[in-house]
């Protein structure tokens, strides 16, 4: 069972590896409603492209955590 501490560790080492050429994460944490959403770009992200992000949005109790978790895993 992973924990909120977990997952930003690993959302940590997905930030590391940001790149506009590849791999590209946006995450939006937003603390007063316990939710994040999470948009990655596989072939990295240009304002000039009409790329479609995979995306997902969770509440931050234990089933989103996971949900997120592995989202992020199994990515990077």
């Amino acid at each position: 069972m992973k924990t909120k501490k977990d997952l930003f560790e690993l959302m940590a080492q997905a930030t590391e590896e940001n790149s506009r050429k590849f791999k590209c994460w946006f995450f939006n944490y937003s603390g007063h409603v316990n939710e994040m959403h999470i948009d990655f770009y596989f072939s990295g992200w240009d304002k000039d492209r009409d790329d479609k992000p995979e995306t997902i949005r969770q509440k931050l109790n234990e089933e989103g955590v996971q949900a997120l978790y592995w989202f992020i895993l199994t990515r990077l």
